[in-house]
């Protein structure tokens, strides 16, 4: 009986995240798909207009990065995604029916957090490689690599944005907040601030398991939110 309630709770935890996201977790998608339009006819356009070697030059030479609009992408996703699973249950207050439920809260957490981090791995995975591809129609397959590389800090930013942004709205202390806020925005700022391309290569592995501590975080917020609802 315990494990049939267990399941309806999860059931009904999948649905509510269905609900939440169905619509406004598909706005990064859009914005990624406007972005990678502007990528292609950027290079595109480049190449019709003066050649490859127009192209060449401006990329080897002058650091010239057709994605550049998408710098941001990730991390206002990861905010966006964020801020749509948890501004409901925090300003509404419905976190405490977390400590209710037939299952773990943090296994309830956990499930709602890995709904999000999913939806973004989608969001980054479909970027980087559209990238690759569109790069690679112009250019060498090194160019289509080192192009995801480039990528990939801002793509670590996003996830980092997510875990801080979930952090600030499940902490109850004002101060802790403004240190999650502070602290993220460092690491965030930093992913994002790579110059040409390449950057951040050898310190990516330590950005990830950055990354992964700040997910690992929220579990100790949620148990100072359970100490201060009783």
């Amino acid at each position: 009986m315990k494990n049939m309630h267990a399941t309806q709770a999860v059931r009904g935890l999948l649905y509510k995240e269905w609900i939440k996201l169905r619509y406004l977790g598909l706005v990064p998608f859009a914005l990624l798909l406007v972005g990678l339009g502007d990528s292609f006819y950027d290079m595109h356009g480049m190449k019709s207009a003066n050649g490859g070697l127009s192209l060449w030059n401006a990329v080897i030479f002058r650091s010239h990065m057709p994605f550049e609009p998408m710098r941001y992408l990730p991390l206002f996703s990861g905010v966006w995604l964020a801020a749509v699973q948890f501004v409901p249950e925090c300003f509404n207050r419905r976190l405490r029916l977390f400590f209710h439920l037939p299952v773990n809260e943090h296994k309830a957490l956990f499930l709602i957090l890995g709904l999000g981090a999913g939806l973004l791995s989608a969001l980054v995975g479909i970027l980087c490689l559209a990238q690759a591809c569109i790069t690679s129609l112009f250019m060498p397959a090194e160019a289509a690599r080192l192009s995801i590389l480039t990528l990939a800090p801002w793509c670590l930013a996003g996830f980092i944005a997510y875990a801080a942004t979930a952090l600030i709205l499940i902490e109850t202390s004002p101060v802790r907040r403004l240190w999650h806020g502070g602290a993220g925005t460092v690491f965030v700022l930093a992913l994002v601030d790579a110059r040409g391309y390449g950057s951040h290569i050898d310190g990516l592995p330590w950005f990830g398991l950055i990354a992964a501590l700040w997910f690992a975080t929220i579990s100790n917020v949620l148990d100072r939110a359970k100490r201060g609802s009783s």
